[in-house]
């Protein structure tokens, strides 16, 4: 009944958000937080034969009409030449002729790779060209981000609080027959938070994701409203129980001392905002961890398997309270007993047998539902239920044919960027994630139109 209750509830406030931006001229900073944020199985399901028509999905077909309508330019290619489109540019529609044909030639045999090139041109190729033609100046995007900033914000805290309580209120969205990814891992006695990004390493990617565009907005603004973002990000990124993610964090932090601050005026506000935030971190679960045995497993336990990941060796079950059953999680998942690095490890194999098997086009989109991808398990080629790397993704589905296109996009990505240090630390987070899970294309589209519109004012591109 409270499930019902929550869905009418959102879906109503949706829809009325939707008529007042779309009437307001505000549709942008509604539609990019709900495409990053709506979760697959909120929708109505088709049939296996076409993709979940998911609300997001509902939402980009008003998108298009909103841009159409209030468009700034229009997009034509009459007049132009290939020598006049910037090369940036052609890298871009490089990466759709190459995914678009890898899967074609899966079109007669298998449906999912039908579906694959309809969201690559409705989800990607049609909204960069309605971001295109809306063609949203600077302070637009400012704004755009500091409303990813706030609705993320939210998102931590939601993840924390499912992570504590194991109350998960966005199950609550799911409306589509078909299964959909959604896990329910519990990981040192409490659940690994996920929200609506269905599986805890998606969720902790979003964290480090968003992570500078935080930084971003908090030296545009100097409020400390967003210092409480970066303490709640890093919070919600633990209750992942996501371990490769924690190892962004200080390259990020790294990163940013090096690249970004070049005096002393900025470098010691920077160190000491830092410090506050992670002593206030610490003594928050100090606190936490004094007062509740099963807390004080949780965090103790989640960096004593940091710490192994580096070459440690502790055991992981030591110390869990009555009720616990230890490490728990998922770590076996992948059929090699090891977890982390191992099992990632393990799946860089999967690209070695597809290379054997059909590289030029892959095993086509789906094979993972197909049991088609293998791993060298054991010395064994066995099948295995997860794809935990982005490269390994390409490949497995879409063979070099896909690995060529993906690598002209984030070529463009890092062209469009290479004038904007922000833009740049963006490209380089992007890259991160794709070792721990499959691509976020959502995310990875959003940043290579945003950029677009910052290479456009830069060169007047008309």
């Amino acid at each position: 009944m409270l499930g019902t209750i929550i869905l009418i509830t959102f879906s109503a406030a949706l829809l009325a958000a939707n008529i007042i931006c779309f009437i307001k001229k505000k549709y942008l900073y509604l539609f990019v937080p709900c495409m990053l944020f709506l979760p697959e199985y909120y929708g109505v399901d088709l049939g296996n034969d076409f993709p979940i028509f998911t609300v997001a999905r509902m939402m980009f077909i008003v998108f298009y009409l909103y841009a159409f309508i209030n468009r700034r330019r229009s997009f034509t290619l009459k007049g132009r030449n290939i020598k006049s489109v910037p090369k940036e540019f052609l890298l871009i529609g490089g990466y759709f002729v190459f995914r678009i044909f890898s899967n074609l030639y899966y079109a007669g045999t298998y449906s999912q790779a039908v579906k694959t090139i309809f969201l690559i041109i409705f989800e990607q190729m049609l909204f960069l060209i309605a971001f295109y033609m809306l063609a949203p100046t600077k302070e637009e995007i400012d704004k755009l981000f500091l409303v990813i900033v706030r609705v993320a914000t939210v998102f931590f805290i939601i993840g924390i609080f499912e992570s504590v309580s194991f109350v998960r209120p966005f199950d609550s969205l799911y409306t589509v027959s078909r299964s959909v990814i959604n896990e329910h891992y519990v990981r040192l006695g409490l659940l690994r938070a996920t929200t609506t990004f269905g599986m805890p390493g998606l969720y902790a990617n979003m964290c480090v994701l968003v992570l500078p565009i935080i930084i971003y907005i908090y030296n545009l603004y100097h409020k400390k409203r967003y210092l409480v973002s970066v303490w709640f990000c890093i919070l919600a990124l633990i209750h992942t129980g996501s371990r490769a993610d924690f190892f962004y964090l200080p390259v990020i932090f790294l990163v940013y001392i090096l690249v970004f601050i070049k005096d002393k005026q900025r470098l010691i506000p920077f160190i000491k905002h830092t410090a506050v935030i992670l002593l206030s971190l610490l003594l928050f679960i100090g606190i936490t961890c004094g007062g509740n045995p099963y807390f004080k497993y949780f965090y103790v336990g989640t960096g004593k398997s940091i710490l192994n990941e580096v070459g440690f060796d502790f055991d992981l079950n030591e110390g869990a309270p009555e009720g616990v059953k230890g490490y728990g999680g998922n770590d076996k998942a992948n059929g090699a007993n090891q977890g982390g690095v191992g099992s990632r490890k393990v799946q860089l194999s999967g690209i070695t047998y597809t290379l054997n098997t059909s590289p030029i086009f892959g095993l086509g989109s789906g094979a993972l539902e197909r049991k088609e991808v293998k791993y060298r398990v054991y010395d064994k080629w066995l099948s295995r239920p997860a794809i935990d790397v982005g490269i390994v993704e390409v490949v497995a589905y879409e063979g070099l044919l896909g690995l060529i296109g993906i690598s002209l996009l984030l070529i463009a990505l890092f062209m469009l960027a290479r004038n904007n240090l922000t833009y740049l630390m963006l490209g380089l987070v992007y890259l991160l994630t794709t070792l721990n899970t499959v691509n976020m294309y959502s995310f990875l589209l959003l940043f290579v139109a945003i950029f677009m519109m910052d290479y456009k004012e830069r060169t007047s591109l008309g």
